[in-house]
């Protein structure tokens, strides 16, 4: 698992100044090109629910942090 940055999503290695267009990407192994996981996230003690698709190997929830704030 990684975040990164922006619609290029440029990869973060340390601590970042970015905060609303973070991505999640999650790597996987075992699935199917297409295949559609069901995640559930916590942020701030509250959980979050949201799927994904796999591609290239893993799953990418653009503007992850944007999308768990409005769940609150």
């Amino acid at each position: 698992m990684y975040f990164s940055y922006g619609e290029d999503k440029i990869r973060l290695n340390e601590t970042s100044r970015h905060s609303q267009d973070i991505n999640l990407h999650i790597k996987t192994q075992g699935y199917e090109e297409g295949e559609r996981l069901d995640l559930t996230l916590e942020f701030q003690g509250k959980t979050y629910q949201t799927t994904a698709t796999i591609r290239d190997n893993q799953a990418i929830i653009l503007n992850v942090f944007n999308e768990l704030s409005k769940e609150q």
